[in-house]
């Protein structure tokens, strides 16, 4: 499949409804990460790697940048320009694009609006019509992220757009800023002139009286326009909320734990921590909880089940800052997968130790460890191929039992000084659940 191989990214503009003084538009942070940086790592993850930015207002704050990102990132082409009449509107900067020489397809898109993955993937899959372009559309009227009064508005027919504009009183969906355009779509617009201030919306409107505007419907999916702080506010609520429906959440996780990450990864989104690092935190607050558990006391005890449950919280930190930042990796996900196998261990074995010195079971306290440290284990290797399967189905899983309901129940027969029970609980579940598995995969 033919895909383009250059975003265009406009960045011209003040950004003064932000109300942040100092401070170029593009280099305003969007959860942690400048919005024209996150503009540049959403097209890299889809193998985008030309850039040209188009700049105005602090240009030279903005190119220092770029070199930087340029050089941090690496394999990278950033081609900065510089549009004189930025102040006269974005679609004056649109068409300083036209002296690159442009022969061959790209994406267009303003750095003020974030996107989530899916969405670009689906422009990229769209085919602009010749020596014109695609739009992407909102068609969720009452889409609660955007500012229906401030939104640009198109009329839609069939997949071609007729109108465009702020001020269309009955419309089918909303423009949301990003665009797939053909290399020849200069040549179709030397004969555009409109009235300073010149929008990019006039230059649609235009190309779409020639029929040259198609329109690429979405139903799903985040996207906003950070124009103020209070769109700045809704997105980064909205944005977070996503985080919480991951598809393999178990149920401890999507009504406890989640709730309480995401909070957590809001205040260290703005720190320098990487998620393998919180994975480490992760895993050394586990290792602490695992000595804890091995104390022969009640207060040690319901202290190692109490810290066993806040690194299951934190662990969820790492994902989501990953995510957020762009910052997901192979790597990270098979060693946060690796730490969590470690910890694991080192917590049954710590459960175990307990009951096999300060218990009088004798040697069936070593069996129920034993037992419920197979249990776990293969409940984690069984339920790879297991999500996988439910996915290709398209089914959802109402309950899920993995490591999240293991933490917890560590904490909560932890804080009820119930050892014993809890080795019983963790053997008998884990081992139910894989068998579980293992019957609904016999015939996949």
């Amino acid at each position: 499949m033919h895909r383009p191989k250059t975003a265009v990214i406009l960045a011209a503009g003040r950004g003064s409804r932000l109300n942040i003084k100092g401070l170029a538009k593009p280099l305003v942070p969007f959860l942690g990460i400048p919005l024209i940086e996150r503009s540049i790592r959403g097209f890299l993850s889809f193998g985008i790697r030309n850039f040209i930015v188009v700049t105005g207002c602090n240009a030279k704050g903005v190119r220092a940048f770029l070199e930087q990102l340029e050089g941090k990132i690496g394999g990278i082409n950033i081609l900065c320009i510089f549009n004189r009449d930025w102040e006269a509107g974005n679609g004056t900067s649109f068409l300083t694009v036209s002296g690159c020489g442009l022969k061959e397809d790209f994406i267009l898109s303003m750095c003020d609006h974030v996107f989530s993955q899916d969405l670009i993937g689906k422009i990229l899959r769209s085919r602009p019509s010749k020596r014109g372009m695609c739009l992407l559309v909102d068609r969720r009227l009452h889409n609660p992220v955007i500012d229906r009064d401030d939104a640009t508005k198109v009329i839609l027919e069939m997949d071609n757009i007729k109108r465009i504009g702020k001020d269309l009183d009955d419309y089918d969906g909303y423009d949301t800023g990003l665009f797939v355009c053909s290399g020849e779509i200069f040549e179709d617009l030397k004969g555009f002139h409109g009235k300073a201030p010149i929008t990019l919306s006039q230059i649609v409107e235009y190309l779409a009286k020639k029929g040259r505007v198609k329109g690429a419907c979405i139903e799903k999916g985040f996207w906003a326009d950070l124009d103020d702080k209070s769109a700045f506010d809704r997105a980064e609520k909205a944005f977070l909320k996503l985080l919480r429906g991951k598809g393999r959440d178990g149920p401890i996780s999507r009504l406890l734990n989640r709730p309480i990450s995401i909070r957590l990864t809001r205040l260290l989104i703005n720190t320098p921590l990487t998620p393998n690092q919180i994975s480490l935190t992760s895993f050394f607050m586990a290792l602490a909880a695992a000595f804890f558990l091995t104390r022969g006391s009640y207060v040690w005890f319901a202290a190692g089940g109490i810290m066993a449950q806040m690194a299951s919280i934190v662990d969820g930190c790492d994902g989501e800052i990953a995510r957020i930042k762009w910052q997901q990796s192979s790597y990270g996900a098979w060693l946060d997968a690796v730490l969590d196998r470690y910890a694991d261990a080192f917590l049954i074995a710590g459960i175990t130790w307990h009951v096999a010195n300060y218990r009088v079971v004798g040697n069936w306290g070593w069996v129920l460890g034993i037992m419920a440290l197979i249990g776990s284990f293969l409940n984690s290797y069984t339920a790879d191929k297991y999500d996988k399967w439910m996915e290709k189905q398209k089914k959802v899983q109402k309950i899920r039992i993995g490591r999240d309901v293991r933490m917890f129940l560590i904490f909560l027969f932890g804080i009820f000084y119930r050892p014993v029970e809890l080795l019983i609980m963790l053997a008998s579940l884990m081992h139910t659940e894989n068998i579980r598995r293992m019957w609904r995969l016999r015939t996949a």
